[in-house]
């Protein structure tokens, strides 16, 4: 019997200490651990989505701000650099008002050499300055042939090199980087148009003032075929034989 109590006291002692040294053996949950990685994992794509998201924000920012360079594409409305406001205004010229070529630059000097080339006489009275209606209205048409002619020349010279600048212009339509780039260079060929038209607008207004400038000189050359052939009769005296 005593041997039975033993036996029974030992092995519950025995039960005892192994149930405190198991205690300390770290139980791993499978089902938890592999919760716990798939979220490490979701959170990581999760954080690389969004700085794939920053990147693309940020490379669109750039490309809807900032400065474009459109200089290639900045003159081509003048061609050469002529402009038709520097054509003097020919109302000036018809009374026989003095002509300044200065702002028609090369085309001015062209046109200059045109006229003197002539051999044109510089009145038809043959004074020395134009002090009569006749002459200053010679001396107009003179200044008004001269105008049209570094006009004409400018106008030629500016059509032909704005043609090749606006074909060129065309090559680079679609070639912008990005939009802000695309948005500048269409921005800066319609103030090109814009610059043509009025250049446009100009030639038409210049054929209109040479057009008044020829109807003001046969005015001028009637009004003084007018007075030669007036007669006033009490200045006139007969003489007899």
């Amino acid at each position: 019997m005593k041997r039975t109590i033993l036996v029974a006291i030992a092995t519950a002692l025995l039960l005892s200490l192994s149930g405190g040294s198991w205690a300390q053996v770290p139980v791993i949950d499978d089902a938890t651990l592999k919760q716990a990685t798939q979220t490490a994992s979701n959170t990581a794509s999760i954080m690389q989505s969004n700085q794939s998201i920053l990147q693309t924000v940020n490379q669109t920012l750039a490309a809807v701000t900032g400065n474009r360079s459109t200089g290639s594409l900045s003159s081509i409305g003048l061609g050469s650099g002529f402009s038709m406001s520097s054509v003097p205004d020919l109302s000036s010229l018809l009374g026989g008002g003095s002509l300044s070529m200065g702002s028609l630059g090369q085309y001015g000097q062209t046109a200059t050499q045109i006229i003197n080339g002539l051999n044109l006489v510089k009145t038809l009275s043959g004074a020395s300055s134009a002090a009569g209606s006749t002459d200053q209205a010679y001396v107009g048409a003179v200044n008004t042939v001269a105008t049209l002619t570094a006009a004409i020349s400018g106008a030629q010279a500016a059509s032909s090199t704005r043609a090749s600048a606006f074909t060129g212009a065309n090559a680079l339509v679609g070639t912008a980087p990005d939009i802000k780039g695309s948005i500048d260079q269409n921005s800066q060929l319609t103030a090109q148009v814009g610059q043509t038209i009025n250049q446009l607008i100009s030639t038409v207004n210049l054929t209109n003032a040479a057009l008044n400038a020829q109807q003001q000189q046969d005015l001028a050359a009637q009004s003084k075929l007018s007075n030669m052939m007036s007669f006033d009769a009490s200045s006139a005296t007969l003489i007899g034989r």
